[in-house]
């Protein structure tokens, strides 16, 4: 755990240290994706092929308002599949420093060799 000995503002920030050995691989790359895809681009919610049953619920489980509906309706048509996620705002640091440390994680099981997170606590 850090404690700051120097002069605390009322920001919350906290510095961490990498060691990175060249560019970054390709499988880091990939994990990088991954990552991106599995937390920060939603759950899929509806594909093109959903029947309008499904669509409704989905509507009516995610309080969808009228104008959102129509271009999930719209989007659906030209065979986009259509993802919805989340940020809770009040936990955002916490949710934030987990997925620094969590992508730093898959970057060093991708390639240790090339990765090394020294200093990857958060805590402040």
């Amino acid at each position: 755990m850090k404690v700051r000995t120097d002069f605390v503002t009322n920001s919350s920030s906290s510095s961490f240290i990498l060691a990175r050995k060249g560019e970054l691989t390709e499988k880091q790359k990939q994990a990088i994706i991954e990552y991106v895809e599995e937390n920060m681009l939603g759950r899929k919610m509806l594909t093109p092929d959903s029947d309008e049953d499904t669509i409704q619920k989905a509507f009516e489980d995610h309080y969808i308002d009228e104008d959102d509906q129509d271009k999930i309706r719209e989007a659906l048509k030209e065979e986009k599949a259509i993802y919805h996620g989340e940020v809770i705002f009040e936990e955002c640091e916490y949710d934030l420093a987990e997925m620094f440390i969590d992508l730093w994680k898959k970057l060093e099981e991708a390639d240790c060799d090339n990765f090394e997170a020294i200093d990857g606590s958060l805590d402040y």
